[in-house]
């Protein structure tokens, strides 16, 4: 079985994902606000968990307002991970233990061949969620630079504010990871409930399309609704 059902019942072949009648809010939006990021690890709380949604509209915020409100820098980050509504989470230390235990037919070590299949397919998934939206695919420069970095920030700040203290550094990378000052003092503990969340999720990706005006005047916005 390689397709998987969505929550509005839609069957999705991920080696050949189309998602042309997904629902942005039932088949993204909830499914993000339900994947827990470090795979619930987040030992600073008691219950629940840190979010996918969480961490893509926190970062869009702070895209936001670094950039002097880029509207389209700040979506590309919203929609960054939007991938995970179909895959989930998996996280670096998984994804590199594989790379180190997969061999081939002749049981020759074959590193790097997970992380790059997964690449393919989170691209993939990435591109068909752009073409549900009308947007352009893939990434410019620029915008891919702006995700990378604040990606990298985020997690340096979410491993800070929610993990327990860790037993060894992590990756030079998240340890030099440059701080958010438009985050500084913000209760990342603060979500509401998981519905909460996705309508914060919705919310942005609303009022940062591109067709968002047009949609308004004309009093709907069909590019939400499945085709």
């Amino acid at each position: 079985m390689r397709w998987m059902q969505t929550r509005s019942g839609l069957a999705v072949d991920l080696a050949r994902p189309d998602l042309s009648a997904i629902d942005m809010m039932v088949d993204v939006a909830i499914p993000l606000s339900l994947t827990n990021r470090f795979a619930g690890h987040t030992a600073k709380l008691d219950v629940g968990g840190f979010s996918t949604a969480q961490h893509a509209y926190l970062g869009a915020d702070a895209v936001l307002q670094e950039t002097g409100g880029d509207t389209d820098a700040a979506l590309a980050f919203l929609l960054h991970d939007a991938h995970e509504a179909f895959i989930g989470d998996p996280t670096s230390p998984f994804v590199a233990s594989l790379d180190r235990m997969a061999i081939d037919r002749l049981g020759r070590p074959v590193n790097g061949v997970i992380q790059s299949t997964l690449k393919i397919m989170k691209a993939g998934l990435d591109a068909e969620i752009y073409r549900r939206l009308g947007l352009d695919w893939p990434l410019s420069a620029y915008l891919h630079g702006i995700v990378a970095d604040m990606d990298l920030r985020m997690l340096r700040r979410e491993r800070d504010e929610l993990m327990g203290d860790p037993p060894g550094p992590w990756a030079n990378n998240v340890e030099t990871a440059a701080p958010i000052r438009s985050l500084e003092g913000w209760d990342f503990f603060r979500g509401g409930s998981q519905m909460d969340v996705a309508r914060e999720w919705m919310s942005r990706l609303r009022a940062w399309h591109p067709r968002h005006v047009e949609a308004q005047s004309r009093g709907g916005e069909p590019w939400l609704l499945p085709s």
